[in-house]
């Protein structure tokens, strides 16, 4: 009799809508809460990125929370860099994979999972478009983990209390802030 009542259970259909829901939409909705939520970045601005951050073909570039890995791929098509993304969303973490292998992407490494659990100690340069509370609990992991020299870009919002090396900012678009481990003023 029990199996049955799990068996009536698992074939209604507000089950399945449910289970769906509880799987890929409230995992989304955290990494929205604690991440960002989903913005593209323009491609034109990724240009300037890579241009004033001197990404390099040896450079390992990191990015807290892929999305749809817009700027994963361009980064590596335009640089030959390893990325290696970051993505809590189950939703966003397949978009991410699809358009890698779409794009034909092979340096790449995607991570289903929270980034403040991740090691950054391989990176040459992170990239984060990520809620100012976020970064401010970044900022005590990238103190320790970061080597010297290590390029920080932070989409939209800045680091508190440290000092960009560079900033582009428009009135057509989002700014950017550019940070260097060794420069920055660490509070």
């Amino acid at each position: 009799m029990g199996n049955s009542v799990i068996l009536k259970i698992i074939m209604y259909p507000g089950f399945l809508f449910f289970l769906i829901f509880f799987v890929l939409l409230i995992p989304t909705i955290y990494a929205a809460v604690i991440g960002a939520p989903p913005a593209p970045t323009h491609k034109s601005r990724i240009k300037q990125i890579i241009k004033i951050a001197k990404i390099q073909p040896s450079d390992k570039f990191y990015e807290l929370g892929s999305g749809t890995g817009r700027v994963m791929i361009e980064v590596a098509r335009k640089t030959g860099a390893e990325v290696i993304g970051f993505e809590l969303s189950p939703i966003f973490y397949f978009i991410t994979l699809f358009n890698l292998k779409l794009h034909g992407i092979k340096r790449f490494k995607l991570f289903f999972g929270n980034f403040l659990r991740a090691d950054f100690k391989k990176a040459d340069v992170v990239f984060c478009f990520l809620m100012p509370n976020t970064m401010d609990r970044l900022r005590k992991k990238f103190k320790q983990e970061l080597r010297p020299g290590t390029r920080i870009i932070s989409y939209i919002f800045e680091i508190k209390n440290w000092i960009p090396y560079a900033v582009i900012k428009d009135n057509k678009k989002p700014p950017v802030y550019f940070y260097k481990i060794e420069t920055t003023r660490r509070t």
